[in-house]
Formats: structure tokens, C-alpha cells, sequence
């Protein structure tokens, strides 16, 4: 999954006069905005629906940006993984509630957008800049034992039921386990693909998921593995690899007992998050 990135200019004409820098006019904006938000008018004909309010981000406040391409790199820099995100730069208005005028009347579609969660709002002069953003990676999501646990439910809950994975037919398995060690095998080679941004089965140094669950010290009757990139949440992850037969063959596969799971990010990957799932059976 390839992050979206986009820049739109507005230049509202009047004489531009120097005026001095607050935060305070910028974090008015943004609270503008959010109530925008929260009682939004008709935008392009459409009537639209209430929505949640963005969680300000000083990371986007500061981003310096000239383009498209440049808010990509400048979102990179800072760290900030986004599955997406969009500015708005005005030129003219002298306080927020001009900005806000100006943004709503020739704007409101991204200012009304579901796509965004996260803003950040920076003036200079006469010069607005507004940057919303989707994180690519939730809040929620946690550290990758709590992800990896959420794909072990995950898949427990798909295993729990008969299933044809393409033209195999799948009766329903028993529950898996997780295993620290097969855990350990999954974080080496998500944090691998991460580092060198490869995808693959194979690690940079040649290693297979035999080598790396017998490197944690699991010794395994049986041994598997899924990978993923570009996947969000733990939903996301598990829904892509049930939609492709050899993916759900491993989640269904009933010689398997345990498995570990996690995942790793590269803010200046376009892929930029990468998923390993390792399962076992052990001797």
C-alpha cells in the first residue's frame, strides 16, 4: 500500500503585511476547524455528517512544504508514518477566522474529510499551512507482542470455522498458542524486511523461517510463515492473507499448534510497515 500524498495553494488576494508569529492563531484555526467539523454545512451539494475532531500533531505543525512530494519526504523525516494526508497552504488571510472562511468556501471537501484523524496548522506572515494526515500506524495498535496477539485472535477466530482456501476445503482446526520463540523468529524478519525495504520469504542474509525459528531456539516438528506489507491493522493483515489460498492454507493448516506474529516499520519505505506471521508444531 502506497501512501497518498497532496498539496493544494490557495492564494487569497490582498496586500500582504508582515505580522508577527503566534502559536495561538494557529492552534485557533485548527479549533475552528474541528468545530467546522463538527456541525459542517453543505459541501459541494452534499449534506455532510457530523464528524470526529482532528487530534492536533505539533510533527505537522512544523513540516516545511512546497509540494506533493515534499510534504511525502518532509512527513518521512519527522517519522510520522501516514497512510495518507493532504495541505492546504493560504496566502492573504490576516487571522484564523479569515483562514477559515477562505479554506471553507474553496476547500470544504478536505476540510470535511473521513480520510483524516491527525492536523497541524503553522502560520507565517500571511502564510497558512494545514496538513492532515491519517497515521498509518493506530494508537491502538500497540507494541508488536499486543499486534501480534491481535493476529493470533485474529486467525484463532477464522480457524474456528470450516473454510475453502481457493480450491481446498479446510475443515475447522483447533486454536494455536502463542510462542515467545516463534514470536522472536516473526519481530527478526519483519524488522528485517523493514531495515533493507525488501518483502519476501528469504532474509537479506539468506535465512529461511527454518533457520530463524531454530535461531530463537524452537525446535519444530513443522514450520510455516505469511508475510505481509503495507497492512494498517492487525484486521487488515489476517482479511488479506484469508483472501489468498496458500496464506489461508497455513492459517488453516491443523498440524500447526503455536505461532508468533509482529511487525516492523520504515518510515522511508513506501511500504513503510511489514508483518511476519511464523507458525510450528513443536517436537
Amino acid at each position: 500500500m502506497k501512501a497518498n500524498y497532496v498539496l493544494s495553494i490557495i492564494v487569497f488576494a490582498c496586500a500582504l503585511l508582515p505580522l508577527t508569529v503566534q502559536a495561538e492563531s494557529s492552534r485557533e484555526l485548527l479549533n475552528l476547524i474541528n468545530a467546522y467539523r463538527a456541525d459542517p454545512p453543505r459541501c459541494e451539494g452534499a449534506q455532510e455528517e457530523p464528524l470526529p475532531p482532528l487530534a492536533p500533531s505539533m510533527s505537522l505543525a512544523r513540516l516545511q512544504v512546497g509540494s506533493a512530494r515534499q510534504l511525502k519526504e518532509a512527513m518521512r523525516a519527522v517519522g510520522f508514518l501516514a497512510a495518507g494526508a493532504e495541505a492546504i497552504t493560504l496566502s492573504g488571510p490576516s487571522d484564523a477566522a479569515e483562514a477559515m472562511r477562505f479554506a471553507a468556501q474553496l476547500n470544504c471537501r478536505v476540510l470535511l474529510s473521513r480520510r483524516y484523524s491527525v492536523g497541524g496548522v503553522s502560520q507565517q506572515d500571511r502564510e497558512w499551512q494545514i496538513v492532515f494526515a491519517q497515521p498509518l500506524i493506530s494508537p491502538d495498535l500497540g507494541d508488536w507482542q499486543q499486534a501480534g496477539r491481535q493476529v493470533l485472535n485474529l486467525v484463532n477466530t477464522a480457524r474456528a470455522k470450516a473454510r475453502a482456501c481457493g480450491n481446498t476445503y479446510y475443515k475447522a482446526a483447533s486454536p494455536l498458542h502463542w510462542s515467545a520463540k516463534l514470536g522472536a523468529a516473526a519481530l527478526a524478519h519483519s524488522r528485517d524486511m523493514a531495515e533493507h525495504d525488501r518483502f519476501g520469504h528469504t532474509g537479506s542474509d539468506g535465512s529461511t523461517v527454518a533457520t530463524r525459528a531454530s535461531d530463537e531456539g524452537y525446535v519444530w516438528r513443522s514450520i510455516g510463515e505469511n508475510v505481509a506489507a503495507g497492512k494498517a491493522e492487525p484486521e487488515q493483515v489476517v482479511n488479506g492473507w484469508l483472501s489468498s489460498s496458500g496464506h489461508c492454507a497455513n492459517i488453516m493448516n491443523g498440524s500447526f499448534t503455536e505461532m508468533g506474529a509482529a511487525y516492523a516499520a520504515n518510515p522511508k519505505s513506501d511500504t513503510i510497515i511489514f508483518w511476519t506471521q511464523v507458525f510450528g508444531r513443536p517436537r
